[in-house]
């Protein structure tokens, strides 16, 4: 038996202990309801305010209603159905990258002309696209910010099928990058009808209060005007280049690719006369799927102000004038030279609108071409981020796998504008250099992946 006063404190204890307990519970009930609030609101303002639950986006829409005060242009509160389903979509069914760093919305809105069957929106029937319906087509593969989005329509005009395009935004831009692929969509009918977008985004990004979607009401030539950032600068979040590539890729509906950037320009007729090729070359047969090789387009870079050349003799005649020249001529020119531009310029016994295979090249350390492939070549390597060896890396592989580069007679890409040194951002040397270190772990990689194969990336 206790004694009566020690009975009496354990019963005091006891009573007190369980009072805590209960109060306890009571501050948990009330956390957890403010959360669930919080997630509830969250989700409202992803559709309101073009946030995504859970990443820090109501700052964001606060700041794009202030601002929508001061500009009669901007949205207010009410978007348009189709931008919220938009945007409900990407919150429910957005995806994480492999790094588990990226948020990745696929497809999210899709070219009415790749939807639609014979009669139906887009009236495909008879078109040249309607291939591209059952896979038997050429897309434009490309990626960009939401800044450089701005190339769209001039990429659009002179490419006459379908084109896949991953944009990269921070998360606090989710609203106005979606409300941009509306605007472009009203003002261009064939990016509403050709381009497919997906979105990809951080998880966790500084926002950017000062970028505030524009209204359905905002004039064509005023979509990009709010628009500024320089290239490769997102606040300290490394731009994903392979991540975006391969993601426009996977959104394609054709069995062939032409992976370019966003400032690159394909001749104006590539698409038919590549199209027409491969007919002809029974590429789009099935049996022929397995063949490996990639058909190599030559790059050139024109001076600022010079318009895209309309065929090859044309861009010979800029190149004589000192108004084209070969891409990267100043800043890598061993990356390009591979491509025996010598040999392609004496070749000028061409066919308007049509293009042929005119030599082979065999692989050589830094060789990094544009080229049309079919879409089962190998994916990029999603760790190469920001500047260098995203594009050589996958090209290094190809060679590996045995793949053949055949050299195209009359196509050709260009870049407006030269490059060189002093246009690069402040970090892209030391960028480089971390990725050199990757591309030699990369290399040894490929030994381990094709372990039959003698080719080597030296």
């Amino acid at each position: 038996m206790f004694p009566r006063f020690l009975s009496s404190i354990i019963s005091w204890r006891s009573v007190a202990i369980l009072a805590f307990i209960a109060c306890l519970s009571q501050v948990t009930n009330l956390i957890l309801t403010w959360q669930l609030r919080q997630r509830h609101q969250a989700a409202a303002d992803l559709a309101v305010g073009g946030g995504v639950s859970g990443f820090g986006m109501r700052s964001a829409v606060k700041s794009h209603h202030m601002l929508s005060r001061r500009r009669d242009h901007h949205l207010g509160q009410k978007l348009s159905d189709e931008h919220e389903a938009i945007l409900s979509r990407i919150a429910h069914w957005s995806v994480l990258d492999g790094s588990g760093e990226y948020r990745v919305s696929l497809g999210v809105l899709r070219g009415s002309a790749l939807e639609a069957g014979p009669g139906g929106e887009g009236g495909l029937e008879g078109r040249e696209d309607s291939a591209s319906l059952d896979g038997q087509g050429l897309t434009l593969v490309t990626q960009c910010s939401l800044a450089r989005l701005n190339r769209l329509p001039e990429l659009v005009r002179h490419w006459q099928g379908p084109i896949s395009v991953a944009v990269f935004a921070l998360s606090g831009e989710v609203q106005a990058v979606v409300q941009v692929f509306h605007l472009l969509r009203r003002c261009h009918a064939n990016i509403k009808e050709n381009v497919t977008f997906s979105l990809i985004f951080p998880l966790n990004s500084p926002t950017s209060p000062h970028l505030a979607p524009t209204a359905d009401t905002t004039p064509c030539n005023n979509i990009f005007s709010e628009l500024e950032h320089v290239n490769y600068n997102f606040k300290g979040i490394q731009y994903p280049n392979n991540l975006l590539r391969n993601v426009a890729r996977k959104a394609s509906s054709t069995n062939f690719m032409m992976v370019i950037d966003i400032d690159m320009t394909p001749s104006p007729s590539l698409h038919r006369a590549f199209t027409a090729y491969a007919k002809d070359s029974h590429l789009f047969e099935e049996n022929a799927s397995e063949e490996k090789t990639v058909w190599v387009v030559p790059a050139y870079e024109l001076k600022e102000g010079t318009p895209i050349p309309s065929s090859k003799l044309e861009l010979l005649k800029r190149r004589e004038e000192g108004s084209a020249r070969i891409f990267y001529q100043e800043l890598c020119l061993k990356c390009q030279k591979y491509t025996d531009y010598a040999t392609w310029e004496k070749s000028t016994d061409i066919k308007e609108g049509q293009v042929n295979a005119l030599y082979d090249v065999l692989w050589q350390d830094p060789w990094e071409p544009f080229y049309i492939g079919r879409t089962n070549v190998p994916f990029y390597d999603e760790r190469f981020r920001q500047y260098g060896f995203n594009r050589i890396s996958q090209v290094c592989e190809l060679h590996v796998a045995g793949y053949r580069f055949v050299v195209l007679d009359s196509a050709f890409v260009v870049h407006e504008g030269f490059k060189t040194s002093s246009g690069f951002h402040s970090s892209k040397d030391m960028e480089q250099e971390k990725n050199r270190i990757l591309f030699r772990q990369f290399k040894g990689e490929l030994k381990e992946k094709y372990p039959e194969s003698s080719r080597r990336c030296y």
